[in-house]
């Protein structure tokens, strides 16, 4: 009962699920590998479907491995870009958020700070399970269908994050044809761009058949801006004389007033049994997209939806399956980790499957100066992340 008093249902949930990992491993512990806050526990099951699925189908794998390196270098090229773009603007003001560490918060709502992206803890945990399965085993899976031996699987914790992994025969590997090894150093990350816009797909389709648009809602309060000194709460349904039902009212009802502008927003807090109307009184700041823009600072904001009133006799089976009568932040989550994840990952840095691919191609044209090369090119990006970063924090 104790316990009860002091944490809410989500935090109690959060706390015990850790709590029950950690007790897992330490009963499994003489089959654990530790390497600081690494643990892995490697296994054989599941490795005979991966290796049936990856041979069985072995000619539409390859093809679609080979999708995936042309994917994979695009995608590259085009984050690198997004980071030199992203510094610029933060050098100039025009953005103050750059890039961020994702956590997990026993908080129902996404709270955004600097240099810190806190996602509640179950959207988190089961889009992280969500993306490091498919990213690793579509790994093995185009693996078998190029006949590498896969050693082993395995799933692991790095800290409380939960991990999957696949572990090819990696001397195998580097003595294949350079095809075969960019095809299954690409196949993550388009594995990841997949299942994105698949549950991206699914997300619009519930949206778009069976809710209406009735106003805006966010992820987060961002520090130091309007919203967040009058701890803004609720759906945002009217700014001043503006109905705001979806992204496009919201957009033109600040367009229209503008920045250094004192409003009234009123919202709409939707519980499980009653609706509580409130009003919050502010002062517009400067828009970082537009000046002449007025903004709030509220971020993640998504087009709050209800249920149409023909689908009303089903509302419990729909709810059940889209979580809540007015947010489907699960699906979104898990498309935008895997989609932003698996880009990342593309980064022509030596530890991520972006430098192995780069060293590959780079060995191929720069037998002797391709390390050099991969060096310098890794160097530079991580400065530049980790001048973002410093960016963004002051």
């Amino acid at each position: 009962m104790l316990i009860y008093f002091i944490m809410d249902w989500y935090t109690l949930s959060a706390v015990i699920f850790t709590l029950m990992l950690v007790i897992i491993f330490y009963k499994d512990r003489k089959n654990v590998k530790r390497e600081f806050i690494l643990f892995l526990r490697k296994t054989q099951r599941g490795k005979g479907f991966i290796i049936r699925v990856g041979t069985r189908f072995n000619r539409f794998w390859t093809w679609i491995g080979t999708i995936a390196v042309i994917v994979g270098f695009i995608a590259s090229i085009w984050i690198i870009y997004l980071l030199i773009v992203q510094t610029q603007l933060l050098l100039t003001k025009q953005i103050e958020m750059g890039p961020g560490v994702l956590i997990p918060s026993f908080s129902q709502k996404t709270i955004i700070g600097p240099g810190y992206y806190a996602v509640p803890f179950w959207y988190w945990i089961i889009s992280i399970a969500v993306l490091t399965v498919v990213h690793e085993g579509f790994h093995g899976i185009i693996a078998a269908s190029q006949k590498i031996r896969i050693k082993s699987l395995g799933w692991g914790l790095l800290a409380v994050i939960p991990l999957a992994f696949v572990e090819p025969d990696e001397k195998q590997l580097k003595r294949q044809k350079t095809w075969k090894q960019l095809r299954v150093f690409a196949a993550g990350s388009f594995a990841n761009f997949v299942t994105s816009y698949v549950f991206l797909g699914i997300l619009i389709l519930l949206t778009s058949t069976m809710f209406i648009p009735a106003g805006v809602s966010y992820q987060a309060l961002m520090k130091d801006y309007p919203a967040a000194e009058v701890n803004l709460t609720g759906i945002i349904v009217r700014i001043e004389n503006y109905t705001i039902r979806d992204l496009n009212d919201l957009n033109y009802a600040l367009t229209s007033i503008g920045p250094n502008k004192t409003i009234t927003v009123f919202t709409r807090v939707v519980n499980e049994t009653s609706v509580e109307e409130k009003r919050f009184v502010l002062t517009t700041t400067v828009s970082p997209e537009n000046k002449s823009k007025g903004f709030i600072g509220i971020s993640g904001v998504f087009t709050y939806t209800e249920l149409k009133d023909e689908f009303t006799p089903f509302k419990d089976i729909i709810y059940f399956f889209t979580g809540s009568p007015f947010s489907l932040g699960l699906l979104a989550w898990i498309s935008l980790i895997n989609f932003f994840v698996g880009l990342f990952n593309l980064l022509p840095i030596g530890m991520l499957d972006g430098g192995r691919m780069w060293e590959i191609v780079l060995k191929r044209f720069f037998p002797k100066k391709y390390k050099k090369l991969m060096n310098v090119i890794g160097t530079f990006l991580l400065l530049i992340i980790v001048f973002d970063f410093v960016l963004t924090l002051t």
